[in-house]
């Protein structure tokens, strides 16, 4: 009966859509554009005059101390995990104009691949997209690997040791009791963890103070992610994939404005739904 109930509310949502999708989709290019261009010209916040803030952090790691002078929302601080921190380090031999010029490639890559099916998405999106492309953040690659975590489940050690809580879509397979995908997505992560420990083991008594001391554990953390885990519930329980990348970007551990590109992995999740059953084992 339930499932019955989900069909007939996905049947009339799609000829709701139909009739009313392209005005609405019409709107929000227009609310997007005028959005970016009140930001840019009228709050006077230009992201292209800070270009590679969040990249030069990722460049310019001291492995030794990465977290010295460290703290949520100061200027090009490292504030990942020691793992991701270890991964980078090699990168800091070239310029960082060089660097960021690679990273931006990347970026720009993930977006066209992304965004294929709707590239109506841009302009909807064109603040936080600008946003992120300028400043650097990890967000697109985040995208990327909540898209890919359904083919390969170990895609989700990135997001898991970045930004730590979107770790919360790893729910789905727990969920569905795909037991393999959760146990190749929290084996390759551990295992991730325990050879960068061993490499620093300092390092990872630093992050951990740092996350203790983070003044985003007051920001209704702790509520979001509660919420975002019954919504990843939700996704697992109906099929639909597309409602993780939601939940991730609900559970961030602080939301920025370009925080909102991981939203555009809903477009490749939006037709991809699980072909096995509910209690198929994994």
């Amino acid at each position: 009966m339930a499932r019955a109930a989900t069909a007939d509310l996905v049947r009339g949502s799609g000829e709701r859509l139909a009739r009313f999708g392209r005005p609405a989709r019409d709107a929000l290019v227009v609310i997007g554009i005028l959005r970016a261009l009140y930001y840019f010209f009228v709050q006077d916040i230009k992201p292209w005059e800070f270009a590679g803030v969040d990249a030069r952090a990722y460049w310019g790691i001291d492995l030794a101390h990465p977290y010295v002078g460290s703290g949520v929302g100061d200027v090009s601080t490292y504030l990942y995990s020691p793992a991701f921190a270890q991964l980078m380090a090699p990168f800091s031999a070239l310029p960082f104009p060089v660097f960021f010029a690679l990273w931006t490639t990347m970026s720009v890559m993930i977006l066209v691949w992304l965004v294929r099916p709707w590239p109506w998405a841009v302009p909807i999106l064109i603040l936080p997209i600008i946003y992120e492309l300028c400043v650097g953040n990890v967000h697109f690659l985040v995208a990327a690997a909540i898209v890919l975590g359904y083919r390969v489940s170990a895609t989700w050690a990135f997001p898991i040791l970045t930004k730590i809580t979107p770790g919360v879509g790893v729910g789905w397979f727990l969920v569905r009791r795909e037991w393999r995908a959760l146990a190749l997505a929290l084996g390759v992560t551990g295992a991730i963890v325990a050879v960068s420990f061993a490499l620093s083991p300092s390092a990872w008594a630093d992050w951990i103070d740092l996350l203790l001391a983070s003044p985003g554990r007051s920001q209704l953390l702790l509520i979001r992610v509660i919420g975002a885990a019954a919504l990843v519930a939700v996704g697992a329980w109906t099929g639909w994939r597309w409602v993780v990348p939601i939940a991730v970007w609900i559970a961030l551990p602080i939301i920025w404005i370009n925080s909102w590109v991981i939203l555009l992995a809903v477009i490749r999740l939006r037709e991809r739904q699980a072909s096995a059953s509910f209690g198929a084992q994994g």
